[in-house]
């Protein structure tokens, strides 16, 4: 009885679409082939979204699997679905028919569409041809590719393609040709908010991701986020779990300025500076205290920041009855509790009987005896109408460029004379923006707000202290009474000095 020759069928698409090389057609018209010539299908191998010009697991697989006489036939759809390296991608192949022919049990190679076959006298001729027209093929559509991106990033200021950075949507064009980037509403105000907690450099990236976890926030590469942006049902799409790298990446980026990157460089005007290409999400004094903390730049490490304890929303403004000396915050061996202790601790030549107590409960306190003041107040803010603001913009901005042009300078293959041109543009507008004379207008205004909604909507420590320190001198706060625990809150242990 003969026995049917093993067929593997390999596939492969350079990216999942429906058009005529879909996944679907390919297996489809090969099963028929298959079905026609008597052969016994064993496995069915794919490499999907894989170019042809990239290794691909699957095809050194189905080789491997004709090497070890595992299979007799291995059918592709066309030669450029199973190589597009030329030749040299070829070559496994070759050598795995030739041991079966030397061994005397002959495999089978079949390119369906080109009517090709490794049992016709002209195999190599023929698959050498057509598989370096296929390289060449490739070659041409990169160039076209890498050109398109370089002329929508550089001269038309549009978006090259690919997933929309966090914190925006990309939209039709309003010329109708390609794509722009818009501010997604739904993300926009997650970027802020994080963005002002980074900043302030006190919540631990931690406590940031679970929050975000907590809040349902599609991650940027998330199957949800996409299914939104395209308008469809996302409910109950994955969402992902956010990371610190993904927080660092997106918060330290370009992206979030309005920039875009080409060549590994933000894309520039002819004075040096970024150009703003897209909205912007946040400001550069904003974008750049972040970097500071992490001490990063598009998500890659620049030096490292010096680690500053957490302030706390009484800092500086705890002092000890006893001695008068500032209290400081520890953490206390009860609970692991954070706390606040006088400083003169081991001191012995201070008399001081060195109070502590638990820092949740005495600001706790603190605020309680504020709002049950100020609660009701009106919440005023600043508002600075004058050239000031526009003109410390300007200059943070020339100061990132000055930073970025010199450390450019560094690289290997680094263009010098341009650096340099650019690097003396700067300096001329660093000083222009600084000779330009200053005039401030301040102006308060009330938000509509008191100030417990605003302490109740708002988690800033800084803006928390700033607060109290404009309404009081100082808080006291006395040793623990005998025999009670040292910790232990008790209002009649605390005093505040208020400013008259």
């Amino acid at each position: 009885m003969t026995t049917a020759p093993r067929a593997i069928l390999y596939l492969r698409l350079s990216s999942i679409t429906d058009d005529s090389t879909s996944i679907v057609r390919q297996e489809a018209d090969l099963r028929s082939h298959a079905e026609r010539q008597g052969w016994e299908i064993i496995d069915v191998l794919t490499d999907n979204g894989i170019s042809g010009r990239k290794a691909r697991e699957k095809a050194s697989e189905a080789v491997r699997r004709i090497a070890d006489n595992e299979a007799d036939v291995l059918a592709v759809w066309k030669l450029d679905r199973f190589t597009r390296q030329g030749w040299d991608g070829l070559g496994e192949l070759s050598r795995a028919l030739d041991a079966r022919e030397r061994a005397g049990s002959p495999a089978l190679f079949v390119a369906l569409q080109d009517g090709l076959t490794s049992a016709q006298s002209a195999f190599r001729l023929i698959a050498g041809v057509l598989s370096e027209v296929a390289r060449t093929e490739a070659d041409n559509a990169s160039k076209r590719i890498s050109s398109s991106i370089q002329y929508r990033r550089l001269v038309s200021n549009k978006f090259a393609g690919g997933s929309p950075p966090f914190g925006y949507r990309s939209a039709p064009a309003p010329d109708g040709v390609g794509r722009v980037l818009l501010v997604d509403p739904a993300e926009a105000p997650v970027v802020r908010d994080v963005a002002a907690r980074l900043a302030e450099g006190v919540e631990s990236m931690g406590s940031i991701m679970r929050d975000l976890d907590a809040h349902g926030v599609p991650t940027g590469r998330a199957k949800a986020r996409r299914e939104r942006q395209l308008g469809r049902d996302w409910e109950g799409a994955d969402r992902g779990k956010w990371t610190a790298t993904a927080i660092r990446r997106i918060w330290t980026s370009d992206a979030v300025l309005g920039r875009q990157r080409h060549g590994g460089d933000v894309v520039r005007g002819p004075d040096g500076l970024p150009l703003q290409v897209w909205p912007q999400l946040l400001d550069v004094a904003t974008v750049e205290a972040v970097r500071r903390r992490f001490g990063t730049y598009n998500g890659v490490k620049v030096g490292t920041e010096p680690r500053r304890r957490a302030a706390r929303v009484l800092s500086g403004l705890v002092f000890c009855s006893d001695c008068g000396g500032k209290m400081y915050v520890f953490s206390s061996t009860e609970g692991r509790r954070a706390g606040y202790r006088c400083s003169a601790g081991g001191n012995y030549a201070i008399v001081c009987r060195n109070p502590r107590i638990s820092a949740a409960d005495l600001e706790r306190i603190v605020a309680d005896e504020f709002l049950s003041v100020a609660g009701k107040w009106p919440e005023v803010e600043e508002v600075v109408a004058s050239t000031v603001a526009a003109t410390e913009a300007a200059l943070a901005e020339v100061e990132v460029a000055l930073r970025e042009a010199s450390a450019a300078l560094t690289a290997d293959g680094a263009d010098v004379p341009a650096l340099l041109s650019r690097l003396e543009t700067l300096k001329g507008r660093r000083t222009e923006l600084r000779s330009t004379p200053q005039t401030a207008e301040v102006e308060h205004r009330a938000t509509g707000r008191t100030l417990a909604e605003a302490w109740a909507a708002t988690e800033c420590v800084a803006w928390r202290r700033t607060l109290l320190a404009v309404a009081m001198d100082s808080v006291e706060v006395s040793p623990t009474p005998p025999g009670g625990r040292y910790m232990t809150p008790n209002e009649d242990r605390v005093v505040i000095r208020w400013r008259s």
